[in-house]
Order: C-alpha cells, then sequence, then structure tokens
C-alpha cells in the first residue's frame, strides 16, 4: 500500500535521512519524535506536498491528509466546509456522514453549527470528515490528538480501529502515547533517522 524507500529529504538542511517504511492494508504506522524532528515533513513527504531530495515513495491507493492545523473556514458552518472538498450534493453528503466510519464522528449533531463556534473536539472531527468523505484509503494524520478533551480522544481513537478494520492504512504522527496503542508499527524519529522500535518498548521509555 505505502513503500518508503530510502527516502531523503534535504532544505537547508537535511531534516529526513535513507528512511524506510513499508505498510499494508490494514495497518496503521505510528511515528515519534521531538517538534522538527521531520514527522510532518515525511506525511508531507507521502501526501505528495514536499518532494524527496533521493529516494522512492510508492503509493497504491488515494491518500488523505488531516494536517495539524484544520484546513477549515471560520465563517461557514460544518455543511458549507464539507461542500469545498467534495463534487457531493446535500443528500450524499448526509448519508455519508451516516456511514458506517464516519457516522462515530458525530458532524450530523452540529452540522449547521459555524466552525467559530465550535469546540477543539467539533473542528478535529470536521476535519477528519472533510477528508474521509472523498473516500481515500491511506490516512495521514498530523497531531490527531492534539488539543482536544477525552471524549473526543475517544471518538477518534475509535475511529482510527473501524478504518484499520476495514482495510485502510493509517500514519499518525503524535506526542500522545495513548495513539501508539493503535498503532501496529511505531517509528522514531530522531536527527534525521527514522528508527522502528521493538514491540516490547513502551513509547514512555524513549528519550525522544
Amino acid at each position: 500500500m505505502v513503500s518508503i524507500d530510502n527516502v531523503s529529504v534535504k532544505y537547508k538542511k537535511t531534516i529526513l535521512k535513507e528512511v524506510n517504511i513499508e505498510a499494508s492494508k490494514g495497518e496503521c504506522i505510528g511515528l515519534l519524535g521531538l517538534n522538527g524532528s521531520g514527522k510532518s515533513t515525511l506525511l508531507s513527504a507521502i501526501a505528495g506536498l514536499k518532494k524527496p531530495s533521493s529516494g522512492r515513495i510508492k503509493i497504491e491507493g488515494k491518500t488523505g491528509f488531516v494536517t495539524q492545523e484544520n484546513a477549515l473556514i471560520d465563517e461557514l458552518n460544518a455543511y458549507d466546509n464539507l461542500l469545498m472538498w467534495t463534487s457531493f450534493k446535500k443528500d450524499e453528503i448526509m448519508k455519508a456522514l451516516n456511514g458506517p466510519e464516519l457516522s462515530m464522528l458525530k458532524v450530523t449533531d452540529y452540522i449547521n453549527v459555524k466552525v467559530r463556534n465550535m469546540s477543539g473536539g467539533m473542528k478535529k472531527r470536521l476535519a477528519l470528515a472533510s477528508v474521509l468523505i472523498t473516500g481515500p484509503d491511506i490516512l495521514l494524520m498530523d497531531e490527531p490528538l492534539a488539543a482536544l478533551d477525552i471524549p473526543a480522544k475517544q471518538d477518534i481513537l475509535k475511529f482510527i480501529d473501524v478504518f484499520k478494520q476495514g482495510g485502510g492504512t493509517i500514519f499518525i504522527a503524535s506526542h500522545d502515547e495513548g495513539v501508539f496503542d493503535h498503532c501496529d508499527k511505531v517509528y522514531h524519529l530522531k536527527d534525521g533517522k527514522c528508527t522502528l522500535l521493538d514491540k516490547s518498548t513502551r513509547v514512555s521509555q524513549i528519550v525522544i
């Protein structure tokens, strides 16, 4: 589904050095590291937004990217924001939101609320729905639990499990240890290098 082969990314300095990751259908890949370690850069490279300096990324399927900064328009309500991301008509949008994957995000509960009046959790769920409504096979998530309360975190984590069970592939960059309990593999990014952690290693034990 996703093959990252000896990928390096350089700007003024080297951000990523010869990264190698293989991700299959139904697999969740966690990316752990400090700010500036290259997590977001790697996600952007997978999404095709940043070109590797060397190496190759092979993607099989459609990719959706949920960035850390919610790409939402404050003056519009949830429904109008969703219209920006799809060619669906209103009845098709509502059908998708009530489907097996999107229903757990509960966007229909605030479909007419303007973004500026939403909580952080509502915005995060809407941002995720705006990506999922296009039907991606591969989901890239940058700090999906940042600044969320416990119920909102539980909704996102539940969604991650359902997306995997449906055969979707997920890459998650996060500092939140709870996320990595839902990952099949966790990679540690430091000094440009990407290292696969042993399954017996707890994330809390890693000096990032």
